[in-house]
């Protein structure tokens, strides 16, 4: 438990951008380095985690957690993920407001900013890479960006329209 813990704390206190920036570090840990789960589970687990509300990192973390260790990986893993995040952004937010005009700071998140777009795309071709290529699929991925993209449609109704679709073909 406390492995479980140590992993997701190291992957909370590294990781700027978000749950997709995670994504890629969660999979080299408990896919490649740990083998607690296979690289089609991980997956899986990261698609349902995408679908429901709330922040990807701990939607991920909970279901890993769960699938590792029950409700007890559910708190370590969520714990681990969370609890950097919280205290780092509580620092910055004082930083920030004590010296708002910082250019150490502020040289800080522009160089941020391109690891953390190199780390989603990392993530994106991954998941692409595994995604099977049926024309169904393909269509589907093109049709989701260019809603999102050019007509801003929010991708909520699309992961709703792409799990009822699945479950109609089902």
């Amino acid at each position: 438990m406390l492995k479980l813990f140590l992993t997701f704390f190291k992957i909370g206190s590294f990781t700027f951008g978000g749950g997709y920036a995670m994504v890629p570090l969660i999979q080299d840990e408990l896919v490649k380095k740990q083998g607690l789960v296979s690289e089609e589970e991980f997956l899986d687990y990261l698609s349902i985690a995408q679908s429901y509300p709330g922040v990807l990192a701990a939607n991920i973390s909970i279901l890993l957690g769960y699938r590792i260790n029950g409700i007890k990986g559910v708190l370590v893993c969520l714990l681990g993920a969370t609890m950097p995040s919280f205290c780092i952004v509580i620092a910055l937010a004082y930083l920030y407001f004590a010296n708002s005009s910082s250019k150490i700071l502020d040289g800080f998140f522009r160089g941020v900013n391109p690891v953390v777009i190199a780390l989603i795309l990392y993530s994106f071709l991954k998941m692409l890479d595994k995604l099977p290529k049926t024309k169904r699929n393909m269509i589907f991925l093109v049709v989701s960006f260019v809603a999102v993209a050019f007509f801003n449609i929010s991708p909520i109704y699309l992961i709703l329209l792409g799990g009822v679709y699945s479950l109609c073909l089902k």
